[in-house]
């Protein structure tokens, strides 16, 4: 399987761009590149969030360790690639790269949101089995390479998307992109406890080959959520026992990748929660705003 090139990822990460049709079709069917602009979103979120803090120059012993540290991994890039991988890394042996699968998660929740999940937790209507985490390891000599190519991108995409938007560049449309989007179901979202001045709408679209994008808008909550903070949008089951993250939230508006095994029947619950980025999967059980998704 060919996967989408690092350029295009960062953009479907950091702007409103919508993907064409080939990009479309396989983000749908692949695991490892959704997982990639979510993690990528994630990375874009935290250096906006961090836009007021005031840096302060690292001592010059901190760069000589990152310059032996990078030498040192280029270093075992090499010899691995000459090497080759070891038997037991082989295919043929059982031990292939696992690809990056989305999560669905599950448990008891009740309140005003899902209850963080936790394997000490005792009391039974606050308690629920924590999945595993959604970023599997792949220790190759090219995965590693294409992650420092991504958050390179990353960051000079957050530096430059102010000015696509200012010159009318972001429009929401590239060229070759998908059009013919049907609207066929929408969803209130209202603000939860703690959150009385957000709310939202969430739009589910199906394109002409059938491929759904999750379109969530939420204002009203910028100032409340603080420094650090992310926006972390879920589909999640009526009980709210079972959910899913199709991504993070970068600014007022986003557009998600729906999986296209995903069974909308039994997800029709738009979420929208506030996050640390504290490399925890689950949803912190604090949520900015929620509604159920109404057939048109």
């Amino acid at each position: 399987m060919k996967h989408v090139d690092d350029e295009t990822l960062a953009m479907l990460a950091v702007t409103d761009v919508v993907a064409d049709d080939e990009v479309a079709t396989h983000l749908a069917a692949c695991d490892r590149c959704r997982a990639e602009v979510a993690e990528l979103q994630r990375v874009a979120a935290v250096a906006r969030s961090a836009a007021d803090v005031e840096l302060v120059a690292p001592p010059e012993r901190v760069w000589d360790r990152i310059a032996s540290a990078v030498r040192a991994e280029e270093a075992a890039d090499g010899l691995e690639e000459r090497v080759g991988p070891a038997p037991s890394a082989r295919p043929d042996a059982g031990h292939g790269v696992d690809e990056r699968r989305h999560d669905a998660r599950s448990g008891p929740a009740t309140g005003a949101g899902p209850a963080r999940l936790s394997a000490s937790t005792t009391d039974a209507a606050n308690s629920a089995t924590r999945p595993s985490g959604r970023r599997d390891r792949r220790g190759t000599a090219a995965v590693r390479r294409r992650r420092r190519t991504l958050i390179g991108v990353v960051a000079a995409g957050v530096g430059v998307v102010a000015l696509l938007v200012g010159i009318g560049v972001v429009t929401g449309v590239v060229p070759g992109a998908s059009s013919g989007e049907t609207v066929i179901a929408r969803a209130t979202l209202d603000a939860l406890p703690g959150w009385s001045g957000a709310d939202g709408t969430a739009e589910l679209e199906r394109d002409r080959d059938g491929r759904l994008t999750l379109v969530v808008d939420v204002t009203g909550d910028r100032e409340a959520s603080g420094d650090g903070t992310l926006r972390e949008v879920w589909m999640m089951q009526s009980d709210l026992k079972g959910l899913v993250s199709v991504g993070f939230l970068d600014g007022d508006r986003g557009r998600f990748t729906v999986p296209a095994d995903m069974d909308l029947a039994k997800y029709p619950v738009v979420d929208v929660s506030a996050e640390r980025d504290d490399g925890d999967p689950a949803h912190s059980g604090d949520s900015i705003v929620r509604g159920d998704l109404h057939d048109r």
